[in-house]
């Protein structure tokens, strides 16, 4: 970049002086970006196992609409599971960095604990991994969703989508849409979770910032002990002011798009799956 090209970044602490329209607007243009990215990630994902030619006919409907552009997947899911129960403590069943025999386990529970999120991940057999994500309401129904083989490559990018602030994250196998997965949205660090089976049973989730950073550092432990380590050793600088989201302002309204073609890249091109990399 020249010397002479604008620089368009904001200074450190120039958020302050922002406009709460303003900064609702920034917010939106950052959540449209990183939710442009993340689509066109995924369909690559599809390209690779070969589901790119049936995503628009065999796919469920709210995936084949956000790949056309029809809907902003965020707003349609979050609005399904309106009062999904909030995950904010965890317990685990062998204490992390045990030696592990059969499978690990992380319960997530809610403040009354009526409503349980269980994650059973057994140990890495070569390459590929497993886990089996539960669903538990009162003690008296649970939705089980079991996702494997989960290749290294999936995992490990997995794991780097999770520790963004924000961005859409799926967990799948190279089945993709006709075995289990678990669509991951992240805002400002807290997250919902979402369920599927092909079967037809759904289930979703809230989780708190610090919950999803324990389920992220505990499933890397498990997966690439050796990394983990590394990073938990490893000083944290912070980032440059520039490279977050803006700051959300206090009772703001939700900062997420309203109409569909929000979620699409800033160049005014209008959406369409043939826009898509495939």
């Amino acid at each position: 970049m020249s010397d002479s090209a604008e620089d368009t970044r904001p200074s450190p602490g120039a958020q302050d002086d922002i406009p709460v329209d303003d900064l609702i607007r920034l917010t939106r243009e950052f959540t449209r970006r990183i939710t442009n990215q993340d689509r066109q990630r995924l369909a690559l994902d599809l390209r690779a196992s070969g589901h790119q030619r049936t995503i628009q006919t065999a796919a469920p409907i709210p995936l084949q609409q956000f790949f056309s552009g029809e809907i902003d997947l965020d707003s349609e899911l979050a609005d399904r599971f309106l009062h999904a129960p909030l995950m904010a403590h965890v317990r685990f069943t062998a204490r992390p960095g045990a030696p592990l025999r059969h499978q690990a386990t992380a319960v997530f529970s809610c403040q009354d604990d009526s409503m349980l999120m269980s994650i059973d991940a057994p140990p890495v057999q070569g390459q590929d991994a497993s886990l089996e994500i539960t669903f538990s309401l009162l003690s008296a129904l649970a939705l089980r969703f079991r996702l494997s083989p989960l290749l290294e490559t999936d995992r490990r990018r997995w794991l780097d989508l999770m520790r963004r602030e924000s961005g859409i994250a799926f967990l799948w196998t190279r089945e993709r849409w006709e075995a289990p997965y678990v669509i991951f949205v992240v805002r400002e660090g807290f997250a919902r979770v979402y369920a599927f089976s092909p079967h037809g049973f759904e289930a979703a989730a809230r989780m708190t910032p610090d919950m999803v950073q324990v389920m992220v550092n505990w499933l890397g432990s498990l997966w690439f002990p050796d990394a983990q380590a590394e990073r938990d050793t490893a000083p944290q600088p912070p980032s440059p002011d520039w490279e977050r989201p803006p700051a959300s302002p206090r009772r703001a309204p939700p900062a997420h798009p309203d109409a569909p073609e929000d979620q699409w890249d800033d160049d005014g091109s209008e959406p369409s799956a043939d826009n898509l990399e495939w």
